[in-house]
């Protein structure tokens, strides 16, 4: 049972794979609301979170996608840890954001979903692979975050 789950989880991304999902989340930091979330599908779908709280969802051109797109292809989450911390401060006091990066690839009951997170002070901790992802999807929602009030 183990062998199976470790070579589903390790197989190289599939045709079904694209149909995926990649969503950011953060909370904390001074102010207590983070810097702001984005969820983003393969179908150009987006949610976006301003950090000031207001919410939008649109769709977007296929080459706004692009980065995250790319970023998605070269990313390897099953190899990411749940947590990066410093093991001093495991729970990021304070006054730190904490973020959170989850990867869906494919759909329904075959859906792979993969989630980890880091606090401000451990960013150095996280792969490159995971950080680029977070970048590209941010990125995006700061594009687009005049659609949720944040900007014009």
């Amino acid at each position: 049972m183990k062998a199976a789950l470790l070579a589903l989880l390790l197989a190289p991304p599939g045709p079904t794979d694209a149909v995926w999902r990649v969503e950011v989340a953060t909370h904390g930091g001074l102010g207590g609301r983070g810097a702001g979330a984005v969820k983003v599908r393969s179908s150009g779908d987006i949610e976006v979170v301003a950090p000031g709280g207001q919410r939008c969802a649109m769709r977007v051109p296929a080459e706004d996608l692009a980065r995250v797109a790319a970023a998605l292809a070269r990313a390897r989450p099953q190899r990411w840890r749940p947590r990066y911390f410093q093991p001093d401060n495991p729970t990021g006091c304070c006054d730190q954001v904490a973020t959170t990066l989850a990867v869906g690839r494919g759909a329904g009951a075959g859906e792979r979903r993969w989630v980890t997170g880091w606090f401000d002070e451990s960013r150095q901790l996280v792969p490159a692979d995971a950080l680029a992802l977070q970048d590209a999807a941010m990125d995006l929602a700061q594009l687009h975050q005049g659609c949720a009030g944040g900007r014009p």
